[in-house]
């Protein structure tokens, strides 16, 4: 294939970009627009947060072996987290929801009281939106932040020698879907952590709020389709590559117990699962003790480690025991055709 000739098929990032391209660069109110965690509008100084997400039964989630209840919950979460990826104070939120015929009332109530409770914690108030008849469930979530006195965090800060760190423990979410899917029983001990992360994960609005008030992050999104893909999303904006030690990854406790139960890969579901909803942010590397101690007390212990550096680019590479790999955009892919 020619350089300049067009792949006959995209994936889900040359689709983006492809979108981006045709939007061009916005309005003057548009401070930031596609190609980070959300766009910003008005100034970067006390601005708007705007984010939306699109979820599809069959697709995001599976109504199959998930309760209406956990639906609600992640597509919010989801959506909290991209706030929570720019340092946004949530404030308003938008649902458009498609559905099969008449639904029960229980089915409303829960799938919709769950978004509505989990957007409340956090001070998120929802103002409206649209429902319409749809051959499976569609949600739509637009929320909106506020940034207050804080600058957004965007991907393209990033400075080489940064270290890359990152909130939490992964893996635990795509062990948890990786558990209901073998139809294990979800309240088995060690098990039942990774199954509560895949269906009650939490959106660290808390912490990326400290974060950002801190003014020592340089670059910050959030963890939505496994750090492979996100951290070569974030280290090119920056135009720089990675180096990820592989040894240093922050494994959740639960993604070890399922890779025990089902011959499963702890360290893979940590760099490729995806929807574990932590921070993925780089800063000085002087400066790690202090964010941690930042987020530890803004969110109850929440934990920080450095995984890595941004290195001279371009891509990410795994360093391990066997030596270095390439991991770049070895995440979640919507277009992908194993991608259901």
């Amino acid at each position: 294939m020619a350089p300049d000739q067009p792949p006959s098929r995209l994936n889900e990032e040359q689709v983006i970009r492809l979108i981006a391209s045709l939007a061009g660069e916005g309005g003057r109110d548009l401070a930031v627009g596609i190609g980070d965690d959300a766009a910003v509008l008005g100034g970067t100084a006390g601005g708007l947060v705007v984010t939306t997400d699109l979820l599809v039964d069959g697709s995001h989630f599976d109504l199959g072996f998930m309760e209406p209840q956990a639906v609600g919950w992640r597509a919010m979460a989801a959506n909290l987290s991209d706030l929570a990826g720019m340092g946004a104070l949530p404030a308003w939120g938008f649902l458009s929801l498609g559905l099969p015929g008449a639904p029960e009332p229980e089915f409303v109530q829960a799938l919709v009281g769950a978004m509505v409770a989990l957007g409340r914690e956090h001070g998120l108030a929802l103002a409206g939106g649209d429902t319409v008849r749809a051959p499976q469930v569609i949600l739509n979530l637009c929320l909106i932040g506020r940034m207050g006195k804080a600058a957004p965090l965007l991907r393209s800060g990033g400075r080489l020698g940064d270290a890359v760190c990152v909130t939490g423990g992964l893996g635990g979410s795509a062990a948890g879907l990786a558990w209901l899917k073998a139809g294990r029983d979800p309240r088995q001990e060690g098990a039942d952590a990774a199954v509560e992360a895949f269906l009650r994960p939490s959106p660290r609005v808390a912490a990326g709020r400290a974060l950002a008030v801190s003014g020592r992050v340089r670059a910050m999104m959030d963890l939505s389709d496994g750090l492979a893909s996100d951290l070569a999303r974030l280290a090119r904006a920056s135009g720089l590559g990675a180096r990820v030690e592989a040894a240093s990854m922050p494994l959740h406790p639960g993604a070890g117990a399922v890779a025990a139960g089902l011959e499963g890969d702890a360290l893979a579901w940590a760099l490729s699962g995806g929807e574990d909803f932590e921070l993925l942010f780089t800063c000085d590397p002087g400066e790690v003790g202090l964010l941690a101690e930042l987020v530890a007390e803004a969110d109850g212990g929440l934990g920080v480690t450095q995984v890595g550096r941004l290195v001279k680019g371009p891509g990410v590479l795994l360093s391990s025991q066997g030596g270095e790999q390439d991991i770049t955009m070895g995440g979640w892919d919507h277009f992908r055709e194993d991608a259901t």
